[in-house]
């Protein structure tokens, strides 16, 4: 049966091409939405079988508006991931040359990601944030004001704009970025899972100290730990964990009983196969 999975557009987008990857094999029709926040409430009323949204990049860290979902939606679990090489092409349209660009547009994280670049290559050109890479294509398409976009090739395609320069991101390494898919539950075991966890700590010395050393005792690797200021609230956190392993796994459910009757509270954003890899 075909499902329907919302991504970040328009198409042309990062996230459009993670989604034409993860639908790769499975039956999918593919809804475009303006914001992070319409793909977790599409989600959670169930407009959408499930949704696709950026999470971490190798070059820039972190995506905290989508920890921030995570940790306020109750109605959203993890139920996938992948890993999606980005390729940053500088766009303009026809005729416009490198040394003629006075304008750079793009979303934030493309503008960050390709910083070193733009100083060096295009120091003049003034950086103007777009809602999307794929918005930022758009509007150097429709306006052609002496503009560039860093967006994607298919972003080029699907607008008839002319590809200067490829692979333009910063840093010797892939840029590559984690996409989750949300669902309103997530996965079964497979063998090669990961669970996603929230913790709450009580408010006394070593507390974070203690929460690590459960899921030590336990012989549990922790992927990932991550602290995000509690909002309205200075100087209180909360961590976002990654570890191995599911939430029905027996040594993980005896981790996660022992943080309960420490009084460390532990909401489980989801268990699912570990990555998988696109192009």
């Amino acid at each position: 049966m075909e499902k329907t999975l919302g991504y970040l557009g328009p198409p042309g987008t990062f996230s459009h091409e993670a989604a034409l990857n993860y639908c790769k094999g499975r039956a999918c029709r593919l809804k475009p939405f303006a914001t992070i926040k319409q793909i977790f409430a599409a989600t959670a009323n169930k407009t959408v079988d499930a949704g696709i949204v950026p999470v971490e990049n190798s070059l820039e860290g972190s995506l905290n508006l989508t920890f921030d979902l995570l940790a306020g939606n109750i109605a959203v679990k993890i139920k996938g991931e992948l890993h999606c090489r980005v390729r940053h092409c500088l766009l303009a349209p026809p005729g416009l040359k490198i040394e003629g660009i006075e304008k750079v547009y793009s979303h934030p994280q493309a503008l960050a990601q390709c910083r070193r670049y733009l100083e060096k290559i295009l120091p003049k050109a003034a950086p103007i944030a777009a809602t999307s890479t794929t918005d930022a294509a758009l509007q150097v398409a429709q306006y052609n004001n002496r503009g560039a976009a860093i967006a994607s090739r298919r972003a080029a395609e699907l607008y008839r704009l002319a590809v200067l320069q490829e692979n333009i991101q910063d840093g010797p390494g892939e840029n590559k970025t984690r996409f989750l898919l949300l669902a309103p539950e997530d996965a079964s075991a497979t063998g090669r899972d990961k669970t996603s966890l929230l913790l709450t700590l009580p408010d006394r010395p070593g507390a974070l100290y203690a929460a690590l050393g459960i899921f030590a005792h336990h012989n549990l690797n922790l992927t990932k730990i991550e602290s995000r200021p509690v909002r309205g609230n200075l100087g209180k956190y909360i961590f976002f964990l990654d570890v191995t392993g599911h939430r029905k796994d027996a040594r993980l459910a005896e981790a996660l009983l022992e943080t309960k009757e420490k009084n460390i509270k532990v909401k489980i954003l989801g268990s699912y196969p570990r990555a998988e890899n696109c192009e």
